[in-house]
């Protein structure tokens, strides 16, 4: 029986979480009869305060929590569920974000792609928002999602991470995502270095979630708030910080990509967009 440890980084949603987990064991038990797969949920709660923490053990003690102090944000979050689950030897590794809703077969989905490409590459699973447009997925190395195709898994550049399936060949290759990010860009830096280390993503056929994209300007590009606002913003984690940035374009291109696209963000910074109401 092969192993599947799936890791969730998770911070105040505690419903979301919930229905997420929820989510997942509906998948797990849809394949008990298959017999070939034995699944472990990994979560590193980053110091909740709402409660999450205390509710998720209670309703499923069984999921593996690590406990966070409110620092790691979504990739350092990851990285912590991944080197715990890591120790336990999983088959397979599924990133999955708590806000996304998976659809049935999802999981199995995912493995049977993953099968099929003799458990070599990273599979990712696309997302639509509710009103049925692409959110989340595969992307070509300038960001733009790849539609899915109904039958064959499609090679993609880079990728979200709400939905992603990643083998152990992989992982013994490529490692967890890089602790160097905060919150974002450990995603998109994962399939930039597993394309590097000879490593193909490809996007599964069909859609297997549901997820919408989050709303309005950033406010790092919004006019609303003053200049100092805006660059905090830009800096904080969850924003576009530089340092961050520049690693990433590094990796994805070169120095002279990285210091324009640096300049370009200030620039945005300085000259902000008013939001639409």
């Amino acid at each position: 029986m092969m192993k599947v440890a799936i890791l969730m980084a998770v911070f105040n949603r505690k419903a979301m979480t919930l229905a997420c987990i929820k989510n997942c064991y509906e998948q797990i038990e849809s394949m008990k009869a298959d017999g070939r797969y034995s699944f472990s949920i990994y979560l590193t709660d980053d110091a909740s305060t709402d409660g999450t923490y205390d509710a998720v053990s209670e309703a499923y003690p069984d999921v593996r929590i690590i406990r966070g102090n409110g620092s790691l944000y979504w990739n350092r979050g990851m990285c912590a569920a991944w080197e715990k689950a890591a120790e336990d030897s999983p088959d397979f590794y599924i990133w999955l974000n708590d806000d996304t809703s998976l659809k049935p077969g999802a999981f199995a989905t995912l493995l049977e792609n993953s099968a099929y490409l003799k458990h070599k590459a990273v599979v990712v699973g696309t997302a639509v928002d509710s009103k049925g447009n692409y959110s989340y997925g595969g992307r070509t190395s300038s960001g733009k999602i790849i539609p899915p195709d109904p039958i064959i898994p499609v090679v993609c550049d880079v990728f979200n991470g709400n939905l992603v399936l990643v083998p152990k060949s992989v992982y013994e290759t490529v490692g967890t995502m890089d602790p160097v990010y905060s919150h974002s860009f450990g995603d998109y830096d994962y399939g930039v270095r597993a394309s590097r280390a000879g490593i193909t993503s490809v996007v599964a056929p069909g859609v297997l979630a549901v997820c919408d994209r989050n709303p309005g300007l950033p406010a790092w590009r919004n006019s609303a708030y003053p200049l100092k606002k805006r660059f905090a913003a830009l800096m904080d984690p969850k924003g576009r910080p530089l340092k961050e940035q520049f690693v990433y374009d590094m990796r994805l291109s070169n120095v002279f990509m990285a210091t324009g696209h640096a300049v370009s963000l200030l620039l945005k910074v300085l000259f902000p967009k008013r939001e639409h109401k």
